[in-house]
Formats: C-alpha cells, sequence, structure tokens
C-alpha cells in the first residue's frame, strides 16, 4: 500500500501517533464524507484514507465525465454538512459556477466538490490525514484495536475501522452478451440498434450518452412493468411528525396511508411529492421499524413504484427523454428478459411481454444493462472475507451487512463491534435510504459525534 503522505513508512504503520486513528477502507462519496466529519472533530483524531484509484470523492456516481449525467438533487440539498447547509453552494460559486440552489448540478462537477473537501488536510494538516493507494484485503479486530492487510503485504493498525466500500459490483461473466452501465459505449454505425435492459435512472443516463455522441439509431429500454422514473417538479413537503406514521405496519397498510396523504396534498393544491417529501426523514426509521416479512414484501411489490417517485430525475434529463420517445428514437417495454447472446456481432434477446406467456425476440447492435446496482456483498473480496471469519454476517434478508442501529457491524454471534462501522450503500439492508448525500451527511455526523467523544470503544 502506498502512502502518499508518508512514503517511507514501515510495513506496519500507525504505532507512534497521539490520538485514535481512523482507518477509513473505500474514497468514494462516504468514504469521504465520513473522513471530512471526523476531521472536523477533536484535533487529536487521526484519518486514514484507503482507495485504489487515482482520485478521492467519485466511486461510480460521480466518476462519470459525461457533463449531461446530473445528480437528481438540487444543489441546495447536497451540502457535505447539514450544519452548514450552503457549503456545496459557496463552493460553486467560488468556482465560478453558478451557484443557484434549485439548479441540478453535472454528477462530475460534484466529484470535484468531493476530492476538495479533504484537500485542507492533506495539504495544511498531513499528520492528521493520510491518503493511502492501496486494496484492503483483510481486517481483523483484537483487543487492541483493527488490524488491516492490504494487497502489497504491508499491514497498518487503527484504533477504528469504518467500510465505506459503496455498491458492490456484481462481475459479469467473460462470455457476457451484455455490456455493464458503467463500461464505455462503444462506437456505434449508423445503422446500429440499442437494447437497454432496465428503464431507471442508469437507463436516462445511458440515452443521454448516446444522444451527446450523436447516435440516432433506435433505442428500446426493457423492465418488468416498462416504469420511468419521474420528474422533479417544486415541493412544498406536508408537515407531518412521528405521531402521525403507522409505524411497524404491514406493507400494505402504509402504502394505503401513503396514497392518503398523496391525495390530501393534491386536496390542499400541491401535488404527491409534497407527501412524498414530507416522508423522506422517516424512511430509515419505518424501514427498521418492519419484521423481516414485510420488508420482503415491499421487495417483492413495493420497490419499483418507490424508486420511480422517491428518485426522481431532473426536468433537463426529462425533457430529452420525452422528446426521445416522441420522435420514436426511444421506445420503453414491458417485459422480462430470459436471455441475451450475441451471435456474429449481433445481440439476441428472448423476452416474455408483461402479462403474456410467448416469448418474443428483439434483436439489436448493442446491448446496455442498465438495471441498477444489483451487487451483493460477497462479490467484495474484502466483505467476503469479512463474513467468512464471523466478523460480519448477513441480514436476515441477504441484501447486505447487519449493521445495528448506531452503524456497528453485527458479527456473526450477533453481538455488535465496538470498533468496525459501515457506512453508505454498504449499510443499506439496515437502513434502506442510505445511497443519497443527504442520507449519507447524516449518517457520517453521527459516526464522527459517536468516535470524537469516544462512545465507539
Amino acid at each position: 500500500m502506498k502512502d502518499t503522505a508518508n512514503p517511507d513508512a514501515s510495513s506496519v504503520q500507525g504505532q507512534d501517533r497521539p490520538g485514535p486513528h481512523v482507518l477509513i477502507v473505500g474514497g468514494g462519496a462516504s468514504g469521504v464524507l465520513a473522513a471530512a466529519h471526523i476531521l472536523r472533530g477533536d484535533p487529536a483524531v487521526r484519518v486514514t484514507l484507503v482507495e485504489p484509484r487515482e482520485r478521492i470523492g467519485l466511486g461510480l456516481a460521480y466518476s462519470t465525465p459525461d457533463r449531461n449525467h446530473l445528480l437528481n438533487v438540487r444543489a441546495a440539498n447536497m451540502s457535505a454538512f447539514p450544519d452548514d447547509p450552503n457549503h456545496f453552494l459557496s463552493w460553486l460559486a467560488a468556482q465560478g459556477l453558478p451557484s443557484l440552489p434549485d439548479r441540478f448540478v453535472s454528477r462530475s462537477v460534484y466529484g470535484r466538490y468531493l476530492a476538495d473537501l479533504l484537500s485542507i488536510w492533506a495539504s495544511a494538516r498531513p499528520a492528521r490525514f493520510r491518503r493511502a493507494h492501496g486494496i484492503c484485503t483483510e481486517l481483523g479486530e483484537g483487543p487492541q484495536g483493527i488490524v488491516a492487510q492490504f494487497d502489497d503485504g504491508t499491514v497498518q493498525l487503527a484504533d477504528y475501522a469504518i467500510l465505506a466500500t459503496g455498491h458492490s459490483l456484481p462481475v459479469p461473466p467473460s462470455d457476457s452478451a451484455v455490456l455493464p452501465a458503467w463500461d464505455p459505449i462503444p462506437d456505434l454505425a449508423p445503422d446500429a440498434s440499442v437494447l437497454i435492459l432496465g428503464t431507471g435512472l442508469t437507463m436516462v443516463d445511458q440515452v443521454l450518452t448516446l444522444l451527446d455522441a450523436g447516435f440516432d439509431g433506435p433505442i428500446t429500454a426493457i423492465s418488468r412493468r416498462g416504469l420511468l422514473p419521474r420528474a422533479h417538479r417544486p415541493s412544498v413537503p406536508l408537515k407531518i411528525g412521528p405521531q402521525d406514521i403507522p409505524f411497524a405496519a404491514p406493507v400494505s397498510t402504509l402504502c394505503g396511508w401513503l396514497r392518503a396523504l398523496a391525495r390530501k396534498a393534491e386536496q390542499q393544491g400541491g401535488t404527491w411529492r409534497d407527501a412524498m417529501d414530507a416522508v423522506r426523514p422517516y424512511v430509515r426509521r419505518i424501514w427498521r421499524s418492519l419484521p423481516p416479512v414485510e420488508r420482503a414484501r415491499f421487495l417483492r411489490h413495493g420497490q419499483r413504484w418507490w424508486d420511480i417517485h422517491r428518485h426522481r430525475m431532473p426536468p433537463e434529463s426529462e425533457a430529452r427523454i420525452l422528446a426521445a420517445m416522441a420522435d420514436g428514437h426511444l421506445t420503453l417495454m414491458k417485459g422480462e428478459v430470459r436471455e441475451v447472446v450475441a451471435t456474429s456481432g449481433r445481440i439476441t434477446a428472448r423476452y416474455r411481454p408483461f402479462r403474456d406467456s410467448i416469448e418474443v425476440v428483439l434483436k439489436a447492435t448493442l446491448a446496455i444493462d442498465a438495471r441498477g446496482l444489483r451487487g451483493r456483498p460477497t462479490d467484495s473480496p474484502l466483505l467476503a472475507r469479512l463474513l467468512d471469519k464471523g466478523i460480519a454476517r448477513m441480514d436476515p434478508l441477504c441484501i447486505g451487512l447487519d449493521i445495528a442501529q448506531d452503524g456497528s457491524v453485527i458479527r456473526a454471534d450477533g453481538t455488535p463491534s465496538s470498533r468496525l462501522s459501515a457506512i453508505g450503500p454498504v449499510s443499506r439492508a439496515a437502513f434502506w435510504e442510505i445511497t443519497a448525500v443527504p442520507d449519507i451527511r447524516e449518517q457520517a455526523a453521527s459516526l464522527a459525534e459517536r468516535i470524537v467523544m469516544g462512545r465507539m470503544a
């Protein structure tokens, strides 16, 4: 592991400096937000951020170079710090960029903002912050703290460790005929056609990339329900409190309650967005109140409907998508894709149309998998190793690591770790809505407070 702040560090580091040492594994948005919040706290705390990629703060979400891949949250709500809501707007102004609160900024610009959050610590306070290039292959927990091993054979000691590994990416088979959405789209001939699996926000990004590249051929996007994300509009959230929410109720009851809340918003002259945005502060609490059987029911029947209303696309993106649909450039279809194969440079997909038993064949030049990030923790070698050793365990539905309310990783024996925590998408099974910056920053602030005040030990 290359230590950029101390290139002559020995193979065992972190033993001879005062103050607690926090090792953060993962330098995407979650890791950077965790580091920034911790460094703002007690000046004795030291942080090492481990990330193999050259740039930090990007991860999958913000590594796109396409300027038309926009945030799906307004700039006013994208500050890294809950107690400084104008931090991102001030950064935009300092960069000479438009700082309009209602603007949807490109994700590449936001990646620059995240990287800048730690620049002052890297340059002016290197004793407190180290950026380390490398891959953490194993974490061990003992009475004296955390022992981390890296792919180059080095070992680092820390008092606490935070898993900020982001989304686990499934590794596609070597003979897969489908291009992962995070891979660059190859040049296409004028007579080419594209099939996109999925009709959510990832599909929107892929279509915009194709349009920006001048692609003029037919694009077909298919998903089981053919649902397109709704678009952002002005919203005034209804005023509700915990006493108004049926926590722990069956999913059917919750859905009925939410529909009634939407009708109330419309009767008052607003839209369903006012109801959805009113519920947002309570989503994690609602999720944690549900027993596993009700969580499973939501995942089967309600998730897609929730996603298209909760995770909306910017109006600019909507306008281009609707225009592409209106002129026949983009077609949305309902169906379940059964197989995609490549033969002689052509793609053949078999799918079953919605509510039909007869399979249909689609042909295309290129197929793109835009069904979202469907990886499991076991797709990450580090997380798989933690599970094998009993340092962590899967949640009851096997959609992620089992995490305690305070972010502590739960061991195989059911006890929470006092030294190992998780933040961001890796803790999704416990909190559900923990993939967007407004949610992660709250988690980062809480975690930093626990570390700074010494409540983890």
